[in-house]
């Protein structure tokens, strides 16, 4: 009788300290995959500081107005440091048309300047839309051209107004669109 009480006695610590052995296990796996793959979502500040323009351009002209006009609403409005202004301020150029950037005297220190005045003013863009309808496309001079209108809702403290721009874009050598200009259209 003895022995059989020792045998279920030993039975029991044994299933016990198993069921001990693969909690502990699984806590210890559970855990160190939680700590392990930490969320981190990202700001739009970082969704524009890390886009790579040469694995992920703009597929067609209204996307490429699209990310103009979304990194100005995001350098108008939001907080960043000197270091994310500038590496915003890079994709913004990597879209631009290189005979624009040629005829700009220092595209970066102008662009730093136009968004400290718009900030200093008070100035935001809550919205903008971009033209749904596909543009035209024309060849002048052997390349590609379109233009893509969009509107935007510019405030300014507490009144808006809404502006219209046309953007003008050409498509370089390696078939992307790049902005070549824009200018206000009245409505």
């Amino acid at each position: 009788m003895e022995n059989t009480k020792s045998a279920v006695i030993k039975s029991v610590l044994l299933v016990v300290f198993g069921a001990l052995v693969v909690l502990g296990l699984f806590l210890l796996f559970t855990r160190n995959k939680t700590s392990n793959e930490e969320k981190y979502d990202l700001t739009v500040v970082d969704q524009i500081t890390t886009t790579n323009l040469e694995k992920n351009y703009p597929a067609n002209p209204r996307k490429v107005v699209d990310m103009y006009a979304n990194i100005m609403k995001v350098l108008y409005k939001e907080t960043y440091t000197d270091d994310q202004q500038q590496k915003m301020l890079e994709v913004l150029a990597g879209i631009m048309d290189d005979e624009l950037l040629a005829n700009q005297s220092n595209f970066y220190q102008s662009m730093k300047n136009e968004v400290k005045t718009k900030r200093d003013e008070d100035y935001s863009i809550p919205s903008y839309q971009v033209q749904s309808r596909e543009p035209e496309v024309v060849t002048v001079d052997g390349r590609k051209m379109c233009n893509v209108d969009c509107y935007f809702n510019l405030r300014k403290g507490t009144s808006s107004q809404g502006l219209y721009y046309m953007f003008i874009l050409r498509q370089d050598d390696s078939g992307k669109w790049k902005i070549l200009g824009w200018s206000e259209v009245s409505n």
